[in-house]
């Protein structure tokens, strides 16, 4: 699992051996999930920016060609830049993932589409996903019963909450291991994410995870289940200034998991460190890409994630360079 890709470029044109470090890491695992923070226009789409600031994110289908050749396979969907290109958008993102073998799910044709688990096999188990955003867009962004969008579920809305859990439900009845995403990227009333996040679990989630705000947020053992807060960012092509966000938004962690039919065994959390870029010629298309961190940034990132979990209850040990956690460190079984 890693951060939110916003990619809108595909770095091998700008860059000799990007994410050297961390694409071995990738490597190593039988499957690979991030947001897709953009919108990607197919040939022939009529795909039309609904924004012109520099918070518009569209890209072309050689972003995908890119995250399938480092190893993802499964992507959410669903987050505040899938209707940078409108309705149309929507749907082109979805034929250029489903022609290259993603498995995906927060956005579709229709209402039911978007809120519908998608399934892979992953060495022999059944993986489910329901994938929801929680974001500020505007209605015509919302998937309908006859319009394409966005599984929206608004933190006033208990109609879009009961539909998410019947859907992670229905994923736990048919496959061995399910992950509940959820674009978080909201002022909610207090307190609200975490009831959403253990809510899935008591759904049947194996795995909540989150992206939104771009930064890392802790780890909670609950139940039978792991919730991921908040992993930050993973490629961040922001067309921000240098300066623009703190520190702390380009630094992140891939987290690798162990699982099986029993939930998540061990998660290992290595420090990454995104280059923020430099001025120069290409300086947007050769930003936002992450290297393994090291040093004093590797423990700063560690320990930053290993406080903001123990708030929450969770203890990482850190080791090797990495922070640690396994299923016999316990859960909480009520809150």
């Amino acid at each position: 699992m890693v951060g939110q890709a916003l990619i809108e470029h595909d770095p091998r044109e700008y860059l000799d051996a990007p994410l050297a470090t961390v694409v071995p890491i990738l490597a190593s695992a039988d499957v690979v999930f991030t947001n897709l923070e953009v919108a990607v226009a197919g040939p022939g789409c009529d795909c039309r920016p609904t924004r012109d600031d520099v918070f518009f994110h569209g890209a072309g289908p050689e972003v995908l060609d890119y995250l399938g050749d480092i190893g993802v396979s499964l992507l959410s969907l669903a987050n505040n830049h899938s209707w940078d290109y409108g309705d149309a958008g929507v749907v082109s993102t979805i034929e250029q993932a489903a022609e290259r073998g993603f498995t995906h799910a927060g956005t579709g044709r229709t209402l039911a589409d978007a809120v519908a688990p998608a399934y892979r096999n992953v060495a022999g188990l059944q993986v489910g996903m329901v994938a929801v955003a929680t974001v500020n867009q505007p209605p015509e962004a919302a998937a309908t019963e006859s319009a394409p969008g966005v599984n929206m579920l608004g933190p006033d809305d208990p109609d879009a909450w009961d539909r998410n859990i019947a859907a992670i439900r229905e994923a736990a009845t048919n496959a061995d291991f399910v992950i509940a995403y959820q674009h978080y990227q909201v002022d909610g009333p207090p307190g609200w994410q975490e009831r959403w996040a253990r809510a899935t679990v008591d759904a049947g989630a194996d795995l909540y995870v989150s992206h939104g705000e771009p930064r890392l947020s802790g780890i909670e053992a609950y139940r039978d289940g792991l919730i991921l807060y908040g992993l930050g960012n993973f490629i961040f092509h922001s067309r921000t200034e240098i300066g623009n966000y703190p520190p702390e938004t380009w630094q992140s962690v891939v987290a690798t998991l162990t699982i099986g039919r029993d939930g998540v065994r061990e998660a290992a959390f290595t420090p990454i460190l995104i280059d923020e870029g430099a001025e120069g010629e290409f300086f947007l298309e050769r930003r936002g890409y992450p290297e393994v961190a090291s040093g004093e940034v590797a423990e700063s990132v560690l320990t930053r994630l290993a406080g903001l979990s123990a708030a929450r209850g969770t203890e990482l040990e850190i080791r090797d360079g990495r922070a640690l956690w396994t299923s016999s460190a316990g859960r909480i079984t009520a809150r």
